[in-house]
């Protein structure tokens, strides 16, 4: 596939011209094998044409007929007549000893390359074959000889030719070589060919004056052939265009195609049965073969030195490595993705613009693979790494969220910061009241029993309106919302979810009272603020947890519940963060407090649960406007009034009977000018 991207079909060799017998050539001509004498016509028409170099991939093993070898042999002999003009004949090779030709025929050792062939081969040698060499009576000087054996590699595909052979300690040239060494010698023009020790190969030296060309070949005389194309890579001319050609020297149009021209004769035709499995095509005629080689002679068309593949193929393949390993440590599977494609196009790129076209033989599927498996390693191991994480993550927070809150946690990882962030989140603490004595009269199982039942109820609910669990202490429970997910509307949520545990207190004791439990009551207190919230502890044991001073708050605001006589209190700040869920709750203010361990007041509000005489909306406005438009105002005297009348519609709250006592205790005592209503509270 590599090797047919650059099969251009655009590109001519100028050297050499096809001479072409098909299967159209054997209809019109006649069936082969041909009549010497045919030969001996095409010949002479060529000579007229100014063919220089012409070569036959046929094989002329035995006589014909005298008259038929000898003007065969006639044409030969006037083809080479004219200097620098070479005909020649194809002849076969073979392995089996027995059936070598030996001596050499003289007049094969005129085709003989200059040079001294290996002192021993630890390769099995070629013999002349007897049964497939020209017939003695074409052994002529004139003529010109190469072998036309070729050999598939194992898989079966044509990838090398022939160069030479040593044969007999003969440098003997094939058939592709032999026509460009008749080729290429002219005046001052020189072929060689010098073995390398070890029987490492051969190097072939074209001497032309002071310039030399080197081209190396295997230890067997054999290259990795650079295929240029077949058919329309090389001019190409029907046999019998020039058989039938009764006027060769008038024929202007042949002789501008083969003047100066190298001529390969050969057959296409399927019935020849000569086709070879290449890699650029799986039925190429096995002429090609020594077309392209002579190609590759004649414009240096070769693969550049494997040493030099082998380094760039090994560049290419640390690129792909490094290149891999570096995107890696982005942290981001898109720009990882994209960087990886972008890292493959280049390597792909660089082959396909430069290093394929320069003749750099790189082993392109190596460096891809090796990028693109590393890749894929990395990606397996970030998926593990991911899975690991998602459990680690669903094994923490299963303890402290809603499973539905852990699956969105999962699905959308980049929301969940647990790292110990700073942020605002909402925190509620809420505690039984009056748990020590309620514990001293049940038995052990008993009074686990009821804290599962009514831990169970609270947590269910914090989980219901998105919240999460940050710890049980004995009967107490901590919870907060817009931690771990964010949550906007976090005090809106958290709110809700402290009067639905307040509302649920009836039905929890009606369970207790079916158990002959105890009843039980409950102080809440919810405080908004910036916290610091996210995975507490050592490497071995962690909780996740909020900490700060609006933490601490949210605590002090639980334990003024019992102080106040009501069972859920909220901040000022929390009112604040409703925003416009404000309306959904009904509100009152409390008091304005200094808390221990806190220098500024906090106004602070009663969440009213259903059961609340302040459910009325007119006790509730005459309460809010007793304490903030008479009692904030320094008048006492008229807001004792006030809440005297309130505590008739509502006799048991707590926090109109505190107003109430503080009215009358600065009506004898008046406050001093920097009284600010503030209640300060020394316990936690």
């Amino acid at each position: 596939l590599r090797t047919q991207r650059f099969y251009d079909h655009t590109k001519q060799s100028p050297n050499l011209v096809i001479l072409e017998l098909t299967d159209e050539s054997l209809n019109k001509v006649g069936r082969f094998p041909w009549t010497r004498t045919r030969y001996a016509k095409i010949l002479d028409n060529l000579k007229a044409y100014g063919a220089r170099v012409v070569m036959f991939d046929v094989l002329y093993p035995e006589p014909e007929s005298k008259a038929a070898d000898g003007a065969f042999l006639a044409a030969i002999e006037r083809f080479a007549s004219t200097p620098d003009h070479a005909a020649i004949l194809g002849y076969g090779l073979t392995l089996n000893e027995s059936d070598a030709l030996k001596p050499l025929p003289d007049p094969l050792l005129a085709s003989v390359l200059n040079g001294k062939p290996p002192e021993t081969t630890e390769y099995r040698p070629y013999f002349l074959d007897r049964l497939n060499f020209a017939a003695p009576v074409l052994q002529s000087w004139d003529a010109r000889f190469g072998s036309i054996v070729t050999e598939a590699d194992r898989d079966g595909v044509f990838r090398q030719a022939f160069l030479l052979n040593n044969v007999d300690k003969n440098l003997l040239p094939s058939l592709g070589m032999a026509a460009y060494v008749a080729y290429f010698k002219q005046s001052g023009r020189e072929v060689s060919a010098e073995a390398l020790p070890r029987s490492q190969g051969y190097v072939l030296h074209f001497q032309e004056g002071n310039a030399e060309r080197r081209v190396l070949a295997g230890p067997r005389g054999e290259i990795k052939l650079r295929f240029f194309g077949a058919g329309a890579n090389f001019r190409r001319v029907p046999v019998e265009d020039v058989f039938f050609d009764e006027n060769p020297k008038a024929n202007e149009a042949l002789r501008q195609t083969f003047a100066g021209k190298a001529v390969l004769f050969g057959s296409s035709a399927m019935g020849a049965h000569d086709m070879r499995h290449t890699p650029v095509e799986a039925q190429m005629p096995g002429m090609y073969m020594h077309a392209n080689l002579f190609h590759a002679l004649d414009q240096n068309f070769f693969f550049a030195p494997e040493d030099a593949s082998l380094l760039y193929s090994f560049l290419l393949f640390a690129l792909g490595v490094g290149g891999v390993l570096a995107l890696s440590l982005l942290r981001d599977p898109l720009k990882e993705t994209a960087g990886v494609l972008a890292l493959l196009a280049l390597i792909y790129a660089a082959d396909y613009f430069y290093f394929a076209p320069q003749g750099y033989f790189i082993r392109l599927f190596a460096a891809i693979f090796a990028a693109f498996s590393l890749a894929a390693w990395f990606t397996l191991l970030n998926v593990f790494a991911e899975a690991r994480e998602k459990k680690k993550i669903r094994d923490t927070f299963t303890r402290y969220v809603a499973p539905e809150v852990v699956r969105e946690m999962l699905a959308n990882p980049e929301k969940l910061k647990v790292g110990g962030v700073k942020k605002e989140i909402s925190m509620l603490f809420s505690d039984v009241r009056d748990f020590t004595t309620i514990s001293e009269r049940l038995s052990a199982g008993d009074l686990a029993t009821l804290l599962n039942i009514y831990m169970g109820k609270m947590t269910d609910i914090l989980f219901d309106t998105g919240g999460t669990l940050d710890k049980y202490i004995g009967d107490a429970l901590v919870g907060f919302w817009g931690a771990p997910l964010d949550d906007p509307d976090h005090a809106y949520h958290a709110v809700k979810g402290g009067l639905l545990m307040i509302e649920a207190l009836p039905a929890v004791n009606q369970e207790f009272a079916r158990r002959k439990f105890p009843k039980i009551s409950v102080g809440l207190g919810i405080n908004t603020g910036e916290v610091s919230v996210g995975n507490m502890g050592s490497d071995r044991i962690f909780q996740y947890t909020a900490l700060g001073d609006a933490m601490n708050l949210a605590s002090r605001l639980e334990s003024l519940t019992k102080h106040y006589g009501v069972n859920f209190i909220i901040s000022e700040f929390t009112l604040a963060a409703l925003k416009a869920h404000a309306g959904e709750f009904k509100l009152r203010p409390l008091d304005l407090v200094q808390v221990k361990g806190k220098k500024n007041a906090v106004r602070i509000y009663e969440v009213i649960p259903s059961w609340s005489a302040f459910q009325n909306d007119e006790l509730r406005a005459n309460f809010t406007a007793a304490y903030d438009d008479l009692y904030l105002l320094g008048r006492f005297e008229l807001a004792g009034k006030a809440f005297k009348e309130i505590s008739l519609a509502a006799p048991e709250d707590e926090a109109t009977r505190l107003l109430n006592l503080s009215c009358e205790k600065y009506c004898r005592q008046p406050p001093g000018p920097d009284w600010n209503g503030v209640t300060v509270h020394h316990a936690k």
